[in-house]
């Protein structure tokens, strides 16, 4: 009688038992799923997502727009014809929270052409929160295309509402040059919608030497004015699409921009891509 007993429990339970036994082992043997909250849906913007610790997204952009000197401004500073500038960015991130950029730029200037580098630290104190609003504090050293050093800030932050990303970001810096201003400002601010799993659009706005437009012109058209060493405030409109593959790993953007200078009624076409794959 015992045996029976014993042998009914045992064909009972069996089953569970083989059951459990598949549910623990397919959870050990399924392979940890990657961190999408990197995100890069922006031509223009920084977005304030940032690479997870000991991993690194790396990006190759190439802006075509008017000579410059500068190595962070989204569009020329001069107006003194077309070109290009190339760069390449790698961000490291350390801990949660913190992370490391370096960027190189390639591009023209009058008739040469020559390199320059940013490179600094980023905190972003809501990396991978579930409320939908990131903010990163960036600072760190510059080098510019004519070879002056600086230094640069930037707080960058986006909101996210459904398909909806808003962003926003503010960037100073002071370059230790003698003909440069004082400081130099400029701001991006955007929307981007999903509109299909891979595939996102966005408009971006961006206004470049805020600080030029509180310093008035000189008697001269000819001489050089302390304080507006670009020339004036220089404002732009871009249109970008932005395909995110590999399980959002890899974003592909490209767009034109229109710039535009009301003061002396200039109005020309940019344009900007940017490849970014986190890694």
């Amino acid at each position: 009688m015992f045996r029976r007993c014993f042998a009914a429990c045992v064909f009972l339970l069996a089953p569970s038992a083989l059951a459990q036994e598949s549910v623990s082992a397919d959870k050990v043997d399924a392979p940890k799923k990657e961190s999408t909250d990197v995100s890069r849906p922006w031509l223009y913007n920084d977005d304030p997502t940032i690479a997870a610790p000991m991993r690194v997204v790396a990006a190759l952009g190439d802006t075509y727009s008017g000579n410059d000197r500068s190595v962070t401004r989204a569009f020329a500073s001069h107006d003194t014809g077309p070109g290009g500038k190339a760069n390449v960015s790698l961000q490291l991130g350390l801990v949660r929270m913190l992370a490391l950029d370096v960027t190189g730029v390639l591009g023209g200037y009058g008739s040469t052409i020559s390199g320059g580098v940013m490179a600094g630290a980023r905190f972003a104190p809501f990396d991978q929160a579930k409320h939908g609003f990131r903010l990163a504090i960036a600072a760190g050293y510059l080098l510019d295309l004519d070879q002056a050093s600086g230094a640069y800030a930037r707080v960058t932050a986006s909101y996210d509402v459904g398909r909806v990303r808003l962003a926003a970001m503010v960037h100073g810096e002071h370059v230790f040059r003698d003909e440069s201003d004082a400081l130099d400002l400029f701001a991006t601010a955007g929307v981007s919608v999903r509109l299909v799993p891979a595939f996102r659009l966005g408009v971006e706005y961006i206004v470049q030497d805020i600080e030029e437009a509180f310093v008035s012109g000189g008697d001269s058209d000819d001489a050089p004015v302390p304080g507006k060493a670009e020339g004036g405030v220089h404002q732009f409109v871009g249109l970008g699409g932005t395909f995110e593959l590999l399980h959002h790993k890899l974003f592909i953007n490209f767009g034109p921009a229109l710039a535009f200078r009301p003061e002396i009624g200039q109005v020309a076409p940019v344009g900007r891509a940017l490849v970014s794959y986190s890694f």
